[in-house]
């Protein structure tokens, strides 16, 4: 079977995908090296605010790129999923064909949480492996029941939002009701909402404390990534992610089944649609990162303004697809872009690498530099990982198809398999 079953030559590949999958990687980085630069980095006041620029890189990277290009990873896992199973099929190998696709899972999944212990617990690669099995009865269903399956994903999402809003404005007005009453007359209830909403409004100072070095050896930060990840407690999904992640994920599928990752242009209205998506995605993920960057001393307590922040990832994520799609089949497949969709074709190799590289920069084992640069001086640090990214990457796929971790992942998956 070994034999039948060859890697995907590079004549196969839909290079607009590889584009995609470099984009996706490249921009990824401006999120997780927060994670590894500072505590608490999604806070927008604790670390890494030296004056008002830090406030305003802050604000456009998220506005920008937070949850964005993740979304657009999980959605290109879709769209992989489906041509992997498609393939398979078109190979006519019946059963086995479920054998490799669940193999190939099983390795995602212990790449991930090899990558979660070893090198960085914010791996998602174990979330997408178990998102690859719920999605598996999903391959065959129509596009338009995948609409109404991700629509329900969508209402979940929802319903989540409006519970976690309704507690917020429960402890306004129980805070405005307790203000209201004499302060002879409070009870030490009143007393406890009055303090707690107080302390959650307030608008705090930037935080420069000084902090311990961040694993200072790498075994200590073993014990740290033991101690934080949650795999081995049996918590092999994120929860607060599942909904949000298997909803692109068919998002991909049914934009796959359209054509447009081949041609554009067989979504009509393509470009109206796209700029359409991208649009509406700016407008809320702006009113969404303003108000979490400048205002987050005043929670959401509209019912309204929580349904609009339910989406703002996912929907500019999608916007981001479309939009770069479109712009690389219509003018930049011309000249390639090898640059970029050599990083896709080397996607997780990238994703991983990228993850020790700035490990080594900002932990004790490497050159220390934890909590040791504001918002703005991390940028060029994102550049300059990516030049390193391209070049290699480059170089690499030179002499070889594809990435170390793609041929050792593709190995694995069909090793038992006799021929």
């Amino acid at each position: 079977m070994t034999a039948r079953l060859k890697s995907t030559q590079y004549s196969e590949r839909i290079t607009s995908l590889d584009f995609l999958r470099g984009i996706a990687i490249l921009g990824i980085l401006f999120i997780n090296i927060e994670n590894f630069a500072y505590p608490s980095p999604f806070l927008p006041w604790k670390n890494g605010f030296n004056g008002s620029a830090d406030y305003a890189t802050r604000f456009w990277i998220y506005f920008l790129t937070q949850g964005k290009f993740y979304t657009m990873f999980a959605l290109l896992f879709g769209v992989g999923f489906y041509i992997f199973l498609e393939r398979l099929e078109r190979k006519k190998i019946g059963l086995k064909a479920m054998d490799i696709y669940a193999r190939r899972l099983l390795w995602l999944f212990v790449i991930g949480v090899v990558h979660a212990y070893f090198i960085w617990n914010g791996d998602v690669l174990y979330h997408y492996a178990i998102c690859g099995f719920l999605l598996f009865p999903f391959r065959s269903i129509k596009t338009r029941n995948l609409a109404l399956i991700a629509a329900l994903f969508g209402v979940l999402m929802l319903i989540k939002s409006h519970e976690q809003t309704s507690k917020r404005l429960h402890k306004k007005l129980a805070y405005l009701q307790a203000t209201n009453l004499p302060e002879d007359e409070r009870t030490d209830d009143d007393t406890r909402t009055i303090k707690s909403w107080e302390k959650l409004t307030q608008k705090k100072k930037p935080d420069t404390t000084a902090l311990e070095m961040r694993r200072p050896t790498y075994f200590k930060g073993l014990k740290e990534t033991f101690e934080q990840a949650s795999v081995h407690k049996g918590l092999v999904y994120y929860q607060s992610l599942l909904f949000p992640s298997l909803l692109v994920m068919i998002l991909g599928i049914i934009l796959y089944r359209t054509g447009i990752f081949s041609d554009y242009q067989a979504l009509n209205y393509y470009w109206p649609i796209s700029f359409g998506i991208l649009f509406l995605g700016l407008v809320i993920n702006y009113l969404r990162y303003y108000h979490w960057t400048f205002e987050y001393f005043d929670p959401v307590t509209s019912i309204w303004k929580g349904y609009l922040f339910t989406f703002p990832k996912e929907l500019l994520g999608v916007g981001y697809i479309l939009i770069f799609n479109g712009l690389y089949q219509k003018y930049f497949s011309r000249i390639k872009l090898k640059l970029i969709t050599n990083i896709g074709r080397m996607a997780l190799s990238n994703y991983i690498f990228q993850n020790i590289l700035v490990g080594f920069i900002f932990y004790g084992y490497g050159l220390g530099c934890y909590n040791q640069f504001s918002r703005t001086e991390l940028l060029p640090i994102v550049f300059a990982i990516w030049i390193i990214q391209i070049i290699i990457s480059s170089i690499w796929l030179k002499k070889y198809n594809q990435g170390p971790l793609e041929y050792l992942w593709r190995t694995l998956t069909y090793r038992s398999f006799k021929a």
